[in-house]
């Protein structure tokens, strides 16, 4: 089986690289603190966007979500006209929007909540824990827009990350979630204690600009929360088995498609943060990815220089697909989308599977 622009029905858009936290897990920063210094800060203009997304992209799609792997959507400017004239092109098309809420002002989710089906917040804990993770985000903020959101109509969904800090208030959070109006409250058990390097690591030192620790995390202790993907790799030899097991694309086989902040287009979210980060650039996944890069030009890869269908039916994705049975497989394919259980698969985010 191979990706096929005919079969493609969702598109995940890295709109902005920009954020206003620091999540200690999240590629773009060194574990809470420093933003990494390769990483191209960027959004999407309008203009750019409708060059990327012509009429005939859109109305092909089912569903368009605006995510991020190195940054928040809110972030960028443009994202009202962009939100509206993805909706005047395909009236009937799944348009949500993942954010971590604590960013610009109510008006504008108030306005998006006229034109997306979604928002999904990413609140991990109360006003006295959701910062711990979130790091430079005002709980009171993401109250305040959510609520904007709701009570204009906007179907709001609650995904919470579940930690050892955090892990009493799951059921105090969902109740708090029914009170303002949610539309539902997700539970995302974490797998990111499975590092860049894919070693298991039972904490995590979240540090400050200047490099010096301020805390650790903890994975969850209590085993509703457990992600039991992590189960499953607790006892095999991961670099064996990553190079080793039948690969089942989980993004191909979900018609789905990843375009990131530069306008590179690739299989999926998770391959494409081996390309910048702390641990990231430490794996030999990002250097063979580079090797790959290298052989190809904008135009092979990048949206904003061909069509989304021209490259997938082109060489860039030939090569990435052929990877997967060759001797240049990454360890990432094999983590996410291997034989015995699909990480990616059980902490993708509730709403983008619905």
């Amino acid at each position: 089986m191979r990706y096929l622009w005919k079969n493609l029905t969702g598109v995940e858009l890295e709109i902005s690289s920009l954020c206003n936290a620091a999540c200690p897990q999240c590629p773009r920063n060194v574990f809470g603190g420093k933003t990494v210094e390769d990483l191209p800060l960027t959004s999407y203009s309008y203009s750019e966007f409708i060059h990327c997304f012509p009429l005939e992209v859109l109305q092909h799609l089912k569903v368009f979500y605006l995510c991020g792997t190195y940054g928040d959507p809110m972030t960028a400017p443009d994202i009202l006209p962009i939100c509206e004239y993805i909706r005047d092109c395909n009236p009937n098309i799944k348009l949500g929007i993942h954010t971590n809420g604590g960013l610009r002002k109510s008006i504008l989710y108030k306005n998006l909540a006229k034109i997306v089906n979604f928002i999904a917040f990413g609140i991990d804990g109360l006003e006295d824990t959701n910062h711990i993770y979130r790091r430079h985000v005002k709980f009171s903020t993401v109250i305040e827009n959510a609520t904007a959101f709701i009570n204009e109509g906007g179907i709001a969904e609650w995904d919470f990350i579940v930690f050892r800090h955090n892990q009493h208030q799951v059921e105090t959070a969902r109740q708090v979630s029914k009170e303002l109006g949610f539309n539902s409250f997700n539970v995302k058990k974490t797998s990111r204690f499975l590092n860049k390097s894919h070693v298991l690591v039972d904490s995590l030192d979240v540090l400050n600009k200047q490099g010096k620790k301020e805390y650790t995390l903890y994975p969850p202790t209590d085993t509703r929360y457990i992600n039991n993907a992590m189960n499953a790799f607790a006892n095999i030899d991961i670099p064996t088995y990553v190079m080793n097991t039948e690969i089942t694309c989980f993004h191909m086989h979900a018609n789905n498609l990843y375009i990131d902040m530069n306008g590179i287009v690739w299989p999926c979210a998770w391959l494409a943060d081996r390309l910048y980060g702390v641990e990231s650039s430490r794996t030999k996944d990002r250097q063979t990815l580079l090797n790959f890069m290298q052989m190809f030009t904008d135009k092979d890869m990048n949206c904003k220089y061909n069509s989304i269908s021209n490259i997938v039916h082109g060489p860039w994705f030939e090569v990435l697909q052929d990877s997967w049975t060759n001797q240049y497989r990454m360890q990432r394919c094999g983590l996410q989308c291997g034989k015995i259980n699909h990480i990616g698969e059980v902490n993708i985010d509730v709403s983008y599977k619905k």
